[in-house]
C-alpha cells in the first residue's frame, strides 16, 4: 500500500519496529476505554501480539486495518486510524485511537478524513460506518466533521452504540 498523506500526517501500515509507539498508546486505559466493548490498557506482550496480527493482516489486505499515523515533518507517532470489518454485522467501520497527549489537536479528524476517502476510492467500499459510545462526544464530533451522518443507535460489541454512516 502506498502511504496516505495529509497536510500534516503520513499513514502507513504498522511494521514490527512500531512496538514502542503502539505500546505507549495501547497501554493507556484512557485510550482504550471506548474501544469495542471497553478495554483496559494492554501489556507489552499483548501489544506485541496485536502488532503481529496487524502486520499480518496488512500484508494480506493492503489498506485495511489500523494504519500508523505520524507527523510528516518529524515522524512523531500521533495515533492510528483504519477500516475494519464489523464483527457482528455486515459492513465495515472506521476506527481511530490516539495517544492521550495527541488528543484535541485535530489528528483524529485529519486521519479519519484520509482513511474514509481511501476506503471509498481505493478499497471500493460503498458505505462505511463509525461507532461510538453514547458518552464519547469528541469521537462523535470527529465523525461529523468527516461528513458522516448519525443513524439510529444499535447494538455492536455487546453494547448500545451511536452509529454514523457515510456513503460513496
Amino acid at each position: 500500500m502506498t502511504p496516505l498523506a495529509t497536510p500534516r500526517l503520513v499513514l502507513r501500515h504498522f511494521e514490527p519496529g512500531d512496538l514502542d509507539d503502539l505500546y505507549r498508546m495501547d497501554s493507556d486505559d484512557r485510550v482504550m476505554r471506548y474501544l469495542g466493548s471497553g478495554l483496559k490498557g494492554r501489556t507489552r506482550e499483548q501489544v506485541g501480539e496485536a502488532l503481529q496480527r496487524m502486520v499480518d493482516k496488512g500484508r494480506m489486505n493492503p489498506g485495511h486495518g489500523l494504519l500508523h499515523g505520524s507527523l510528516r515533518d518529524t515522524g512523531a507517532f500521533v495515533g492510528g486510524c483504519g477500516i475494519f470489518p464489523l464483527p457482528d454485522a455486515p459492513g465495515v467501520e472506521i476506527a481511530y485511537r490516539l495517544p492521550f497527549q495527541c488528543w484535541g489537536l485535530g489528528y483524529a479528524t485529519e486521519m479519519a478524513r484520509a482513511v474514509l476517502a481511501h476506503g471509498f476510492t481505493t478499497l471500493g467500499f460503498d458505505r462505511v460506518v463509525g461507532l461510538t459510545w453514547p458518552e464519547n462526544v469528541p469521537s462523535q464530533r470527529v465523525l461529523e466533521k468527516i461528513g458522516m451522518r448519525r443513524e439510529a443507535d444499535a447494538e455492536h460489541y455487546g453494547r448500545l452504540m451511536r452509529v454514523y454512516a457515510a456513503a460513496a
